[in-house]
């Protein structure tokens, strides 16, 4: 039996942590998924289990140098950003692992926005709304306020993904797209930290900045492994579609949060974008990304729980409901627009205009003729959320990944509500495993290989 090289990328999310093998040809060989339940921090408040997780990366890995078929030639990692790893100055993990939920004390945030915040600017500086604790440089600033004898122990700060590289080889490395996830550290039109991270004195607490493409030499016994330097998994997933899309595009990507993609906008965040939930991630090799965020699957999710209670359904019944052309026209032509009442989205995302306080659930006929409404409605949300990144309808493809491209539904009433786009889908599960593994493989691994992301019609 001939021996396999294989490339392992740890994919970790916030829910779910999975393991995914590509071959050198990067189609995937094994694909595991792992949950492990949170623990307290020192406030009750859940946070990762991160010496749980740290020992699955560990058994993993473990695993697959003893599996006689493959060869591990190389490893990475795609994590979820605004978290950081602290390390004492003996270079172990200090336990706090704050959760980018837990509430950003009233006091500290009133504190930080007196010292930094004089010309209402940071946020358009930072390319980031104030997001309290998902801001992940408030972390910082929280606990030297707060916890001024833990923070006193911090000897270096590691961006989630980076903590991985560094717990197998010991090297300690900051990386572009970790520092660009909203953090509220990176000044964007200079290119460099904020003031405030100097006048803090955090900077020292940061290792040396590299592009996510950096990758080292790594022994683990008999294996010599090239390991790159970890990569936030929103940038991760985007990497793809940059290296083989040849047209300009949006990427649209789906689930709790919809987050609209536009890499092809340079410009600085307006005021007027930032209050509607615009903010900058920055790309694989350095460039700025704007994009826009709405509550959308979150949202979908309270009025389907809403109408499945008016018509005494069951609570999934919405996903066999199937798009009727006819109907949908109808509804255009004759019985006008029913506006919903958003249940879930207060203080996030794009100005919806005028809403009703109620949804009128007596005007639709049926279960049927709702759910056209009602997707209808989140699509024009989502239609006001993409604009806000191209007002001026420059880019015609938007890719839709993730969740609701289950949903022919939405899919159909998008292309009908947005006809000056043409509505795309991609077919692949695992972009930000593949980004990840293109990464530490190289340009030379993956230049030949862009027909594994294939794109289509909606």
């Amino acid at each position: 039996m001939s021996v396999r090289p294989v490339a392992l990328i740890f994919d970790i999310g916030k829910t779910t942590k999975k393991i995914v093998v590509f071959d050198d040809d990067f189609h995937v060989l094994e694909e595991h998924t792992d949950q492990f339940a949170e623990i307290k921090d020192d406030e009750g408040y859940p946070m990762e289990d991160l010496p749980s997780v740290t020992g699955w990366v560990n058994d993993r890995l473990d695993q697959y140098l003893s599996d006689a078929r493959y060869q591990v030639k190389y490893i990475n990692f795609s994590t979820y950003g605004a978290s950081f790893v602290h390390l004492n100055a003996k270079g172990h993990p200090i336990r706090t692992f704050v959760n980018y939920l837990k509430p950003l004390p009233e006091k500290c945030k009133k504190m930080f926005l007196a010292q930094y915040d004089n010309n209402n600017d940071i946020c358009r500086t930072t390319a980031s709304p104030f997001l309290g604790l998902l801001n992940s440089g408030l972390q910082l600033y929280w606990l030297k306020q707060d916890k001024p004898e833990l923070f006193g122990s911090i000897a270096t700060s590691l961006h989630f993904p980076q903590y991985f590289p560094y717990f197998l080889t010991g090297r300690r490395f900051t990386e572009i797209t970790s520092v660009g996830c909203h953090t509220m550290l990176w000044n964007f039109a200079a290119h460099d930290y904020h003031q405030w991270v100097d006048k803090e004195n955090i900077r020292r607490l940061f290792p040396t900045l590299h592009n996510s493409d950096h990758s080292m030499e790594y022994q683990r016994g008999k294996s010599m492994i090239r390991v790159g330097i970890g990569v936030h998994d929103s940038s991760a997933a985007l990497m793809p579609y940059l290296v083989v899309i040849k047209e300009k595009f949006l990427l649209l990507s789906s689930g709790t949060w919809n987050i609209c993609f536009n890499p092809f906008n340079r410009e600085l965040l307006t005021q007027d974008e930032l209050s509607q939930d615009c903010l900058c991630y920055i790309t694989f090799d350095g460039r700025p990304v704007k994009a826009s965020r709405i509550f959308l699957g979150h949202e979908h999710e309270l009025q389907q729980q809403l109408l499945a209670s008016h018509f005494r359904v069951d609570a999934e019944a919405y996903k066999s409901v199937a798009f009727d052309i006819e109907l949908f026209r109808q509804l255009k032509s004759s019985r006008g627009f029913v506006s919903f009442a958003p249940l879930g989205m207060e203080g996030t995302g794009p100005l919806l205009g005028t809403a009703p306080k109620a949804t009128d659930f007596s005007s639709f006929k049926n279960f049927e003729e709702a759910q056209h409404h009602l997707i209808r409605q989140l699509v024009r949300w989502q239609k006001i959320s993409i604009d806000l990144i191209d007002p001026a309808f420059q880019i015609k493809n938007i890719i839709v990944v993730g969740g609701f491209t289950k949903s022919k539904l939405f899919l159909e009433i998008m292309k009908r509500e947005l006809p000056e786009r043409s509505i795309l889908i991609s077919d692949h599960p695992r972009a930000s495993a593949l980004g990840a593994a293109w990464l530490v493989r190289g340009k030379e691994a993956y230049k030949d290989k862009t027909n594994l992301l294939n794109v289509m019609p909606a």
